[in-house]
Order: C-alpha cells, then structure tokens, then sequence
C-alpha cells in the first residue's frame, strides 16, 4: 500500500506541474487530461485496497476523488471550447479553474496524507 501511496503522490506532483505548464494550449490541455486521468486511476487502486483491506473510506478521500473528476471535466471541457469559434477565453477561463482545482486537490491530498 505504501508504494501505491508513494506513486500517486509522484504523479500528483507530476498533475501539478503539467497543470501549470501545458494548460495554456489545446495539446497542453490534453496533456494534462491524460495525466489526470492516470491519477484518477491510481486514487481509485488506492481506494480499492483500503477497501478490500475493510477500512472505512473518510469522506475527505471521496471529496478528494470528486474534485479530480471536475479536474477532469474541466480540461474536457476546456479542450471542446477551444476547438469552437470564439472559445478561447471560455477554454482560458476553465483552464484556470482546473489549475486551481488541481491546487485545491493537493492540498486535500497533503492533508489526507498528514503531511500538512
């Protein structure tokens, strides 16, 4: 369990800074798409062994999987905005809020982890 926790805090860190970076253009957008997509995967294998090992799941792991969904819709989102006529400030717009909800997400993820 430790090394799973171990590689979802790498590829977070790895969200973040794609977040930071590729998030201003259309293959940007869907750079970070992909990588939090992965993450999702990895928090769900997370939440899959805490369960089968009959733990309860706090309900601050759920909140922290559902702002990674809105990451998600968020750059999805984005990515369609940018391909339509005069979408780009709406694409800039949600590209922002992904980033800080990518920001938010960390933080929770740190807070879970005891690391803050």
């Amino acid at each position: 369990m430790s090394r799973l926790l171990e590689i979802h805090q790498v590829v977070a860190f790895l969200v973040l800074l794609c977040g930071i970076i590729f998030s201003w253009n259309t293959m940007g957008r869907r750079v970070v798409n992909a990588v939090v997509a992965l993450q999702v995967l990895l928090g769900i294998a997370v939440a899959a062994v805490l369960g089968m090992s009959h733990e309860v799941i706090p309900p601050l792991t759920w909140l922290h999987l559902l702002v990674a969904v809105a990451i998600m819709g968020c750059y999805g989102m984005a990515m369609r905005a940018g391909k339509q006529a005069g979408g780009s400030k709406r694409a800039l717009a949600l590209s922002i809020a992904g980033v800080v909800l990518i920001l938010a997400n960390v933080y929770l993820g740190l807070h879970m982890a005891g690391m803050l």
